[in-house]
């Protein structure tokens, strides 16, 4: 079996697979890097594809819990279920307890199963969980935000969805002559932030020359929502096809964090009780860990997974980015002005 390494943010996170549809939270760049370079990153997830045609035996006498099989103190998970015409989607998760965890899934599973359903999940957002777990373990947390920075200062764009971030890092970056960090999620501690650029939600903009198809599918979701489902059309590049790796900032000391909201208002800095309020309502708006399947079934058989507590320790290491930072509140109701409203408050 032949996996690829990508490291997805720079000796934070990696990942090892064997199939070019990961379909998880935190993008992956084009190149494929060394086993040597992967191992600096902090954590390391594995995602491989394969039959698993023996899990039928290896959950013979395993504790069942809904469609998971494990046992007590047992760092390995099975998932077994019927599916269409007779076939099974397959999983098997081990080394949950480690920074190296590995996922492996059967076909059906990674080519049927693409969204969260009830209680059946993509591998995608099976493993976008477990990352978040095991980065809030090591002082680290997940961020639904976009980012650029210029000079010696980093901002982190947060909003809710369809407010405006890409946006507003994209004319910071094409406009302003900011270098990019991210555009829809980044990794941060007490302090810092550590970029994750190979997302590429930012094709869905018209400044990055937006084919007609794209266009159409957006207009159509606007109308019919479940459009949502349909194969993406148009162009996949990612960031650095258009800017460049070298303006490319893969991380380093936070500065400011700015909230947008469309509305009237400009810019003023921001109570910090209330930018902790918002920042962690609108990451849990995005991570879903506390609702996983995959690990509600793995802290059954693993009490000391507790997820209640890893959920504080999110909340300690936003709280204390709040108090390391500058927060702005950034209002208009034109999204287009976001980036200037924020790029001349820093001048």
């Amino acid at each position: 079996m032949e996996l690829q390494n990508y490291v997805v943010s720079k000796g934070i996170l990696g990942i090892q697979t064997n199939s070019k549809n990961i379909g998880w939270s935190f993008g992956q760049p084009l190149d494929t890097v060394s086993d040597e370079e992967i191992e600096k990153c902090r954590v390391v997830v594995r995602l491989t594809v394969d039959p698993l045609k023996s899990l039928s035996q290896k959950v013979s006498g395993l504790q069942k819990y809904h469609y998971w099989s494990g046992s007590v103190g047992n760092d390995e998970l099975y998932y077994q279920r019927n599916f269409l015409a007779g076939s099974k989607l397959r999983m098997h998760v081990k080394g949950i307890k480690t920074d190296r965890p590995e996922i492996c899934v059967n076909k059906n599973f990674l080519r049927y199963i693409r969204f969260r359903f009830n209680n059946l999940h993509s591998p995608g957002y099976i493993l976008t969980d477990l990352v978040c777990v095991l980065l809030l373990q090591q002082g680290l947390s997940p961020l639904h935000c976009s980012g650029f920075s210029i000079g010696d200062s980093r901002v982190a764009v947060i909003a809710p969805g369809d407010t405006g971030k890409t946006l507003t890092v994209m004319r910071a970056i094409f406009d302003r002559n900011a270098d990019y960090m991210s555009e829809d999620m980044g990794i941060v501690d007490e302090e810092n932030f550590f970029s994750c650029p190979w997302t590429s939600t930012f094709r869905y903009y018209d400044e990055l020359s937006m084919s007609w198809l794209l266009r159409w599918r957006m207009k159509l979701i606007k109308i019919f929502p479940l459009a949502e489902f349909l194969p993406v059309p148009g162009d996949h590049r990612n960031i650095d096809s258009y800017i460049g790796k070298d303006r490319i900032d893969f991380g380093g000391k936070l500065t400011h964090l700015a909230l947008l909201a469309r509305r009237k208002g400009g810019i003023e800095e921001l109570d910090k009780d209330d930018a902790r309020r918002m920042l962690f309502n609108l990451n849990r708006y995005e991570f879903y860990y506390m609702k996983s399947p995959m690990l509600t079934a793995y802290s059954y058989f693993n009490p000391e997974m507790d997820v209640f507590s890893i959920e504080e320790k999110e909340r300690e290491i936003l709280g204390k980015l709040v108090d390391n930072t500058t927060c702005l509140l950034v209002q208009s109701e034109d999204p287009t002005k976001f980036a200037d409203l924020i790029m001349n408050y820093m001048q």
